[in-house]
């Protein structure tokens, strides 16, 4: 049986992280986070980089800036709403975009420069290209916040390539940093063939959405539901 995660086996090897596209299933994702910040910070420590594609680049921006009291906070703070984060009133994605404005440092480009990897798909062919080096706070913010709902306007102008680009998860689910030599662990709220992802039954049916294999079953298909809309109550009992 392999060593898990937290032997020390392991706790001289960088793992990058990558984040897939969640949508409103990033809540997923941040829960993953904490349970790295609580029992095995030093994953997130020594990752030498951070991916983020759609709505995994804000959880990926989050981490790489280690705002880790805002991200206990909010936690606590979901406990005082009814049903936690089902509750119609709680937006994942608006507070990390907001935590996100108030907490980057003015020299964020430094800190993210080589770490923070964020994947955006180039629209005149529909390649995936992975940002990682930043001129100013503002490139962060801007590439980090830019328009991650696929079906409301995706489309923005990338102020680093000058190019149109749209959603990151059109052109890769779950990015990876091309020639690196680092093992990738993945985070994807979906069950499938992540390293990071919800248990799921055995299945005879397997999809490939962009790069990833995902299992074709009953749970999966209202994650997909709750990803691309707000979260229904009948969908989360």
């Amino acid at each position: 049986m392999a060593p898990s995660l937290s032997s020390p086996h392991y706790s001289d090897i960088p793992f990058d992280i990558s984040f897939s596209g969640s949508g409103f299933l990033s809540i997923y994702q941040l829960g993953v986070t904490l349970a790295f910040l609580k029992y095995t910070p030093w994953i997130l420590q020594s990752a030498p980089h951070i991916l983020g594609a759609s709505a995994g680049s804000l959880v990926a921006a989050t981490v790489a800036f280690l705002i880790r009291d805002e991200i206990l906070l909010f936690a606590k703070q979901l406990k005082s709403f009814t049903l936690g984060v089902f509750n119609p009133s709680v937006s994942i994605s608006n507070w990390l975009r907001s935590v996100l404005r108030k907490h980057l440092p003015s020299n964020a480009h430094d800190l993210a420069n080589g770490r923070l990897c964020v994947a955006v798909t180039r629209m005149s062919d529909g390649k995936q290209l992975i940002i990682s080096e930043f001129q100013s706070r503002e490139d962060v913010e801007q590439v980090s916040l830019g328009k991650r709902v696929i079906l409301c306007n995706p489309c923005f102008v990338c102020i680093l390539t000058q190019q149109r680009c749209m959603d990151g998860g059109v052109s890769g689910f779950l990015p990876r940093m091309p020639e690196s030599s680092n093992s990738t662990l993945s985070v994807c709220p979906f069950s499938g063939d992540a390293d990071i992802c919800p248990p799921g039954p055995p299945c005879t049916i397997e999809m490939e959405i962009n790069g990833v294999m995902i299992k074709g079953n009953r749970d999966n298909c209202r994650r997909m539901i709750s990803a691309l809309y707000p979260f229904r109550l009948e969908l989360q009992q």
